[in-house]
């Protein structure tokens, strides 16, 4: 039995000790531990292979078996590292060399000969490990920027393997790639792949930049595909990854988490007790008497500006008429995340509007990281110095602008603190993703709250109706911030609706999921051309989500649910059926389902949704919702069934006879045999047998042949899935159309459909279509994605300070749980 290899620098686990002198492993928090765990843990035939972390040096030959015994049981295979191979692969070249690089941070960037040396040496070390492993039809899925010249290792010793690889970071300009002394090396490395993912269009877009700058030998196609030597060849998309939405909301309601809220509203006087409001007012009134008062011994200062005196004036007169708000930040101690500008736009806010004096606090989390680096020790004295001379120059005695914390917490105090935040601050100054923005609108699910987000990182490609900042324009974040504490709630929890929608729909699970379907896509011949990549997604998304009105047209069988051994098992799942009631109902959504089914099953199964139906093939047909009347209309012109069936049911019958396992259905206008149960050569005889004696007589009976998947079946010569949803298309009505199907049938609805719709194909075979995807997982997962889309749908608005991208924009191109350095 195939199965899944994981590869990353570290296991999802790490090592503890128990006391009885045993040993247990517990889950890492990250990204990475985070999006693939789950998948790990649920399929028994999934290794996970990694680095330990653990020093060997410390324990005997039997403790390291009994802490391999230990990984064992939970299906991973620890690799050991000596402290040197750790400092030149890990410290070295993965987070001094490819860290800063691949961040735009080139001039942090150490470029040293020993350190590619032992990158190579562990490369290959990892290498060792894996190769054993493997088994025919394996699936080899690599992490990140630490092992980029395994996929090739790997593929030099199995050609026909099937490999993944994934990069959790940004991927850099040309220019700056090519400043590595080792670039080609690791690009060659990584089209070692069968499919390369990012998290962005733009990273993968630099990547092709990097191939055709640095190896212009090598062809790339028009469906992102490198030509590599030797036949090979290596897909290029881009993959968002997600976080576990249900987690952080269920989180976020933990009595723990409630807990926190409470405390931070309380100290930041949004608790409806008023000992804050109360002792800010009463200094603010120390402060006008300060001033003012004859004989005290301050009394000399009255014609100067004393600071402390106006901060307290300045609080106290907006006492009552100005609600208190939280700001909360939660990051790694990075130079990437962008902590001093943040800092100084937030400074900048308070001396340009200090009517949010005593009002607004801004929780800053900061865990520390690489604290024996000497530009990481200088990042956190800066920090330090800003959060220090902020609260230096604007607390009050009841009121302290800024809470400084720098230790890690777990998962439910910082849900607690992101869901006390009315804005979030995620400005870094590049990422790949940046997860924190999108479990901060999972802590927020369903209410209100703000969240201001740089354009430098891969979550503001999804998240466009957040506060869009240049993060190194400080007047900018300055506005933004101020108008996302100004925004009032109802506007703020719209704005919400529709970046929580689709965070639902784009999770982790279905991060990982995508990205293994596309890899088994892209390793099964003629399944990689017109394959539906980001790019078309992220267009098809924002066409819908601009489309005065919108049509999809939709196959059942094999589109919207796998092809099943009996017709009566493919009935709709309940998931299935909520998916087409959300999209069905959906603002200006018509949506069609197309099936050669009988008219009476679909309106068993589909009738009480907000559907259009046609039935065999558009014998039968029952308008949208609001369109005619609801009821069911056979098309006309058709010969009369009872008379053709007469004729053709007992030729089918015979057939049904003949091959053991088949069997014929009965349709209002078509009748079928279906031999998908039955042995394939006995099957195969028996239709080209059924096939000759049908063409003798179909014809002058008006009825034609389909040859589908495991079914010949036979209708009236006047009805085609095209010409059934022809009025459609002709309408006018729609400035957006798509159509998905799966078989032959299908393809007259294709051939129908104007050349600006979109066409997408189910499976291998050829196709009128323009796209292709792997199974009907893919089409339930983008209708998700496109009615998540509509459910949100809001006027537009244009790109300005604190305001959001319009749908025309496309902003440049990580979390408590990043994944890297």
């Amino acid at each position: 039995m195939s199965r899944l290899i994981i590869v990353s620098n570290r296991l999802p686990m790490s090592l503890e000790a128990k006391q009885d002198g045993s040993y247990s492993l517990r889950q890492n928090v990250g990204g990475l531990a985070t999006a693939i765990g789950p998948y790990h843990r649920s399929h028994r035939d999934c290794l996970w292979i990694g680095w330990s972390g653990i020093d060997t040096k410390r324990y005997s030959d039997k403790e390291l078996a009994d802490i391999k015994a230990a990984y064992k049981e939970r299906r991973c295979i620890p690799i050991f590292l000596s402290e040197e191979e750790v400092n030149g692969y890990y410290a070295g070249f993965s987070n001094n060399t490819l860290w800063p690089l691949f961040h735009d941070f080139s001039h942090e960037a150490v470029f040293k000969q020993d350190d590619w040396d032992m990158y190579r040496k562990v490369n290959m070390r990892f290498a060792q490990v894996v190769e054993p492993l493997i088994r025919k039809g394996d699936t080899i899925w690599i992490q990140d920027y630490h092992l980029m010249l395994l996929p090739k290792m790997l593929r030099e010793r199995y050609p026909d393997a099937s490999i993944g690889w994934f990069l959790h970071v940004p991927f850099p300009s040309a220019e700056i790639f090519r400043s590595l002394p080792w670039s080609r090396e690791i690009l060659e490395g990584v089209l070692g792949a069968n499919l390369v993912g990012f998290h962005t269009v733009d990273f993968s877009t630099s990547f092709l930049a990097s191939v055709h700058r640095l190896l212009p030998q090598l062809k790339v196609d028009r469906d992102g595909v490198v030509e590599m030597p030797g036949g090979h060849r290596a897909a290029i998309d881009a993959f968002p990854i997600g976080i576990d939405y249900s987690l952080y909301s269920r989180t976020a309601r933990s009595g723990l988490a409630r807990a926190m809220r409470r405390g931070i509203d309380e100290v930041c006087g949004k608790s409806p007790r008023h000992r804050y409001r109360n002792s800010v007012k009463a200094e603010g009134v120390a402060a006008l008497e300060a001033s003012s008062s004859e004989g005290n011994w301050w009394s000399h200062h009255i014609e100067e500006d004393i600071p402390e005196l106006t901060l307290a004036r300045q609080a106290a007169s907006s006492v009552g008429t100005r609600s208190n708000k939280v700001i909360v930040s939660v990051d790694r101690l990075d130079y990437t995340k962008g902590l001093p500008e943040r800092l100084k736009a937030f400074g900048a806010m308070l001396d340009k509007y200090p009517e949010w004096i005593g009002h607004v606090t801004y929780y800053l989390l900061a865990t520390p990281s690489r604290e024996n680096v000497r530009s990481y020790q200088i990042l956190k004295d800066q920090v330090d110095q800003l959060v220090g001379e902020i609260n230096g120059r604007y607390s009050l005695l009841a009121w302290t602008p800024i809470h400084y914390i720098t230790r890690s917490l777990s998962i439910k105090p910082v849900c607690g603190i992101y869901s006390a935040g009315d804005v979030a601050l995620v400005t870094p100054l590049r990422d790949g993703m940046n997860l924190v923005a999108k479990e901060y609108l999972a802590c927020h699910d369903g209410d209100a709250g703000s969240l201001v987000l740089s354009d430098m990182c891969g979550a503001a490609d999804e998240l466009t109706d957040a506060f869009i900042v240049n993060p190194y324009d400080i007047d900018m974040v300055c506005e933004a911030l101020h108008n996302a504490l100004e925004i009032s709630p109802e506007e703020s929890r719209q704005r919400n609706i529709k970046m929580q929608a689709r965070l639902k729909v784009r999770t982790a699970s279905n991060w990982c999921n995508s990205f293994l379907d596309s890899l088994k896509q892209v390793s099964m011949p003629g399944m990689t051309q017109g394959r539906l990549r980001m790019d078309h997604h992220n267009e098809m998304v924002r066409q819908w989500d601009r489309a005065r009105r919108r049509l999809v047209l939709c196959d059942y069988d094999g589109t919207l649910t796998p092809l099943v051994r009996r017709p009566e098992r493919a009935k709709p799942t309940h998931d299935l059926r909520n998916l087409l009631r959300r999209v069905g109902s959906s603002p200006n959504v018509d949506f069609v389902l197309v099936s050669g089914r009988s008219h009476e099953i679909m309106q068993s199964w589909f009738g009480d949704l907000p559907l259009g139906l046609i039935a065999e093939h558009g014998a039968w047909s029952r308008d949208c919702p609001g369109r005619e009347d609801g009821r069911w209309r056979r098309a006309e012109g058709l010969p009369d069934a009872a008379t053709w069936q007469k004729v053709i049911g007992p030729i089918m019958g015979e057939s049904a006879k003949r091959v053991e396992g088949s069997f014929v259905e009965s349709k209002s206008d078509a009748l079928a045999w279906h031999y998908r149960m039955s042995d394939a050569r006995e099957a195969g005889k028996e239709r080209e047998r059924l096939l000759s004696r049908l063409r003798r007589v179909v014809v002058g009976l008006g009825l034609m042949i389909m040859e589908n998947s495991k079914v010949v079946e036979v209708t009236p010569v006047a009805t085609s899935k095209g010409q059934a949803v022809l009025p459609y298309i002709t309408s006018g009505d729609y400035d957006f159309m798509m159509a998905l199907g799966d078989d032959e049938t299908d393809e007259t609805m294709f051939s129908v459909m104007p050349e600006g719709g979109w066409t997408i194909k189910v499976g291998p075979g050829q196709t009128r279509a323009h796209l292709r995807v792997l199974d009907p997982a893919a089409v339930t997962m983008l209708l998700a994605d496109l009615g998540a889309g509509v459910a949100g749908t809001q006027p537009a608005v244009g790109r300005t300070a604190g305001v959001p991208y319009g749908s025309d924009d496309k902003p440049g191109v990580e979390s408590v749980g990043e994944t890297s350095a």
